[in-house]
């Protein structure tokens, strides 16, 4: 199994550490030393450029796999969408033949309200409809409801301002994240 890079990097910081301590000696023995370590850490900085390659080419591959999820969930949106717009089609034609048609044929050809067909009895009847908001001023508190929404992205340059001057706004905490740019 090959080794990882926590313990590559602990290689090499071991080594610069023997370094130290070697150039602290004096010697034709501390000399050799120092170049056989020297040698050793070219060996360990070059392994380690081989293993931060291979997580480039691993985080070229995600970033990959994750344009074509993007993708595949892009098209999915769109069938969605178009799937959403024939639901609403059908939702239509159903409201019409039940508000409007059925209705008119009921009122028109049935007896007290009821029309048979051969597989179903249409009846009319009456009930309450929706409501609707005439006056939202009128409308007594006991009725409404509000819903209470932060804005981070407003206030994130505020509080960004106050972390930098020492200070904080009440509510909201931020901190220094690090990132990696790969160019």
């Amino acid at each position: 199994m090959g080794e990882t890079t926590r313990s590559l990097v602990d290689e090499f910081i071991d080594i610069e550490n023997d370094i130290e301590l070697a150039e602290m000696d004096e010697g034709d023995e501390s000399v050799a030393l120092q170049k056989n370590l020297h040698n050793n850490l070219e060996v360990v900085r070059n392994k380690m450029k081989n293993k931060v390659d291979n997580i480039d080419r691993f985080s070229l591959e995600l970033s990959r796999q994750e344009n074509l999820l993007d993708a595949e969930m892009k098209s999915l949106r769109n069938e969605m969408n178009r799937l959403n717009k024939r639901k609403k089609a059908i939702n239509k034609t159903k409201d019409f033949f039940n508000k409007s048609l059925l209705p008119m044929v009921i009122e028109t050809c049935g007896n007290d309200g009821v029309f048979r067909t051969n597989t179903s009895r249409y009846s009319m009847y009456e009930t309450w409809g929706p409501l609707e908001v005439i006056d939202e001023e009128s409308i007594p508190d006991k009725y409404r409801r509000y819903k209470m929404e932060v804005d981070k992205k407003g206030a994130r340059k505020d509080v960004i301002e106050a972390a930098e001057n020492g200070i904080g706004i009440g509510g909201f905490a931020v901190s220094k994240v690090k990132r990696v740019r790969r160019t």
